[in-house]
């Protein structure tokens, strides 16, 4: 049995870029999912701390190092008011948790 090997690295290049692109995907539509916190927040803060989830009016950030989560935290009450200005009533967070 002879393997053509350059047919195979095309399909793995293929497959490759086709995961890359679904990811692509996956981040934009979390981006459009959470587009709330990334206009409260600014496009620096939207890089170091990005939302995970909301559940019961809490929201879920992920933050990439402790020092940056402490600071989050202290600024957690004007966060939330900046957040709750682009949600409607029945959607604004309580509370943020920083992971």
């Amino acid at each position: 049995m002879i393997v053509d090997y350059k047919e195979h690295r095309n399909k793995q290049a293929k497959l490759g870029n086709e995961i890359q692109g679904l990811l692509l995907e996956l981040k934009q539509q979390k981006k459009k999912r959470f587009d709330y916190w990334y206009l409260a927040v600014g496009e620096t803060i939207g890089k170091i701390a990005v939302p995970a989830f909301k559940k019961h009016g809490v929201l879920y950030v992920n933050v990439v190092n402790p020092v940056s989560r402490f600071e989050l935290t202290r600024m957690k009450s004007e966060i939330i008011e900046k957040v709750n200005e682009n949600l409607t009533e029945t959607k604004k967070i309580k509370d943020i948790i920083f992971k």
